[in-house]
């Protein structure tokens, strides 16, 4: 049997809810910009595989965030969350790679289209789909971190 859709914006007891997910995507967008930022600054100091590394990992583990909470709070719109969460992981992609080469743009969209796909699959088809959003923002949120850090060590 098939759910009822509701609107998008009110709590269909099943889905993440709204205060959640904005909470959620605010972190993993505000931490995305605030590593852009430094490694624009440092971008003279990133070499060619440290590019590849830094286009795949924001864009594979933004994707992945963005899709789980997405997945999780528009459970009943999987195509729409599927769209969203690939676009912006392939923004993602695109916009770290460009602080490198054209090759390592393609990278990160390649990137930044897998877990554009997978992530909500991941929000969708847990049990409790908060716990596994929470996780993935907190990945998220360490893995760009860590990418400002690895271009001084």
């Amino acid at each position: 049997m098939r759910r009822q859709r509701s609107n998008i914006f009110e709590d269909g007891g099943d889905s993440m809810p709204l205060y959640a997910a904005i909470l959620m995507l605010l972190g993993i967008l505000l931490t995305s910009v605030l590593a852009f930022g430094y490694l624009f600054k440092v971008k003279n100091l990133i070499s060619y595989h440290l590019g590849m590394n830094i286009a795949m990992t924001s864009a594979g583990t933004g994707g992945l965030a963005i899709g789980a909470v997405l997945g999780a709070w528009l459970y009943n719109y999987s195509t729409l969350a599927v769209v969203a969460a690939t676009l912006l992981a392939i923004a993602i992609g695109a916009v770290f790679g460009s602080l490198v080469d054209y090759q390592t743009v393609v990278t990160g969209i390649t990137s930044g289209v897998m877990s554009g796909l997978m992530g909500p699959m991941l929000g969708m088809h847990m049990q409790d789909p908060i716990l596994i959003a929470a996780f993935c923002t907190l990945a998220a949120c360490l893995s760009f971190v860590l990418l400002c850090v690895s271009v001084r060590a």
